[in-house]
């Protein structure tokens, strides 16, 4: 009788880790669906609300920027007040601004609403993932929950370009910003019935300073980038990249004198940390800048219309989720640092594979190319999250969640302008620049640093090899 009881409980306590689990994965799946949802919706957002050409850029750009300043603070914050609380209240928050999106009026509520959701992004997605490392101990059971975490980052993105597609066609476009509000409400039901609150006790005060020079230092820097990956020259941007970068430098030199710091910098001496947020990072800029350019690609020389260009890389994007799920099985029965060198050499390998990209018919070279990245690519993820966790003290769980999302983020904005910015220059030093061939000419050499960018995350795995172990 003992004995079926016991076995009760514990049926009943994995079907709530697995329903907790379900929230932590859902509300990151909406950051990720966020930061790609609007980019086929603005011209019909323009047509209704009369935006003019700068305010449609800023549809675009204003949550990345606000996301991205967040994130520290949001970890630090998560950390110190609890983050089931954190999570919570920033998913209500998100779900408003969604709110306030989708009904907009005016240029300006809109612009506002999709500030609001990137600053709760920015609470959310290092609260999601300290409560995710913060219940789940170190073992193969993380390693399958993180196997799951990245899949959703995957589906949320590519669901994105297609979803925002489809709603926007059979729909509205205010329903790009509506399809937030269920989840958001499932995601708190769930949270509030299957997820522990957990926080640091004593942790010390919250540093305000520090919390304020870091988001500077991210609005300027991930700005500047993505004015760069939008054309618009180096020259223009490079005195905000300089004022982020001179922020960012003051930020370090404050973390290192405060005795509460937002970000302990012994955090990138503990195990692999440091190491494996520089390869995700780098790994993330060559794929971001990757799909930028074949977007281009699909467009531009294919012919192709937004939505059906969205719509090529959902045979990636499949690749990705069903690869995650089983990548924890994987790292059941090898190293980690085995499984990373793998993951990083089959991506780059997809990458190399679109150097060839022909001025006709390079359809499926794009998805063959594009599969077999996705298929790498989501290992290292998988990988990077683990490594980037492993051995963290309890008292800085979501703080080491919100590095791994800053150094993603910054890896994508710098992906898109060092690859955009490179096609635009070779293509302009064709005899014909606007023509077919210059344009492809460009996006082979970008898709060629795409591939270096990926290639150079070896040596650096290789040195990282005992920290891996560990």
């Amino acid at each position: 009788m003992t004995h079926d009881v016991d076995t009760v409980k514990e049926a009943s306590a994995e079907r709530s880790a697995a329903l907790g689990l379900l929230a932590i994965c859902a509300a990151q799946f909406l950051v990720s669906l966020d930061l790609s949802i609007a980019s086929i919706a603005v011209p019909h957002m323009s047509a209704e609300l009369g935006l003019a050409r700068d305010s449609s850029g800023w549809v675009l750009s204003a949550f990345a920027p606000a996301f991205a300043s967040m994130l520290l603070l949001g970890g630090r914050v998560a950390d110190l007040y609890g983050r089931k609380r954190v999570f919570v209240t920033s998913l209500l928050v998100l779900g408003t601004a969604s709110l306030l999106a989708g009904a907009a009026w005016s240029p300006a509520t809109l612009i506002t609403g999709r500030v609001l959701q990137g600053l709760a992004a920015g609470f959310i997605a290092p609260s999601a993932l300290g409560l995710l490392t913060a219940t789940i101990p170190e073992g193969p059971q993380r390693e399958r929950a993180l196997g799951i975490y990245g899949a959703v980052l995957s589906a949320g993105f590519v669901s994105g370009m297609i979803g925002g597609g489809l709603l926007t066609e059979f729909l509205t476009w205010r329903w790009t910003m509506y399809i937030n509000v269920p989840v958001v409400l499932a995601a708190v039901a769930l949270t509030v019935r299957h997820l522990p609150e957990s926080r640091v006790s004593g942790g010390g005060r919250l540093d305000v300073p520090g919390g304020l020079l870091s988001a500077g230092a991210m609005v300027c820097v991930v700005y500047a980038l993505e004015e760069a990956g939008a054309g618009t020259a180096w020259a223009s941007t490079a005195l905000i990249l300089a004022a982020g970068v001179g922020l960012m430098l003051a930020f370090v030199r404050a973390e290192r004198r405060t005795p509460s710091p937002i970000l302990p910098m012994s955090l990138f001496r503990i195990g692999a940390v440091g190491g494996a947020n520089l390869v995700g990072l780098v790994m993330v800029a060559a794929y971001g800048g990757m799909l930028i350019i074949l977007t281009l690609y699909l467009q531009e020389v294919l012919g192709y219309g937004a939505l059906p260009a969205g719509l090529v890389f959902a045979v990636s994007g499949a690749i990705a989720i069903i690869t995650s799920t089983f990548t924890g099985k994987l790292l059941q029965r090898r190293r980690l640092d085995h499984v990373l060198l793998f993951g990083i050499v089959v991506a780059a390998l997809g990458l190399l594979s679109l150097i060839f990209l022909p001025e006709r018919g390079g359809l499926w070279l794009v998805i063959g190319g594009t599969s077999v990245n996705a298929l790498g690519h989501i290992i290292v993820l998988v990988v990077v999250s683990i490594a980037a966790n492993n051995g963290v003290p309890a008292d800085h769980k979501s703080v080491a969640g919100a590095v791994l999302n800053t150094a993603q983020q910054l890896g994508i904005a710098l992906g898109v302008a060092l690859l955009t910015s490179l096609a635009a220059a070779v293509a302009e030093a064709q005899p014909e620049p606007d023509s077919a061939a210059a344009l492809v000419t460009g996006w082979r050499w970008a898709l060629a640093l795409s591939a270096a960018l990926a290639l150079s995350t070896v040596p650096l795995t290789l040195a990282l090899r005992k920290r891996l172990r560990m």
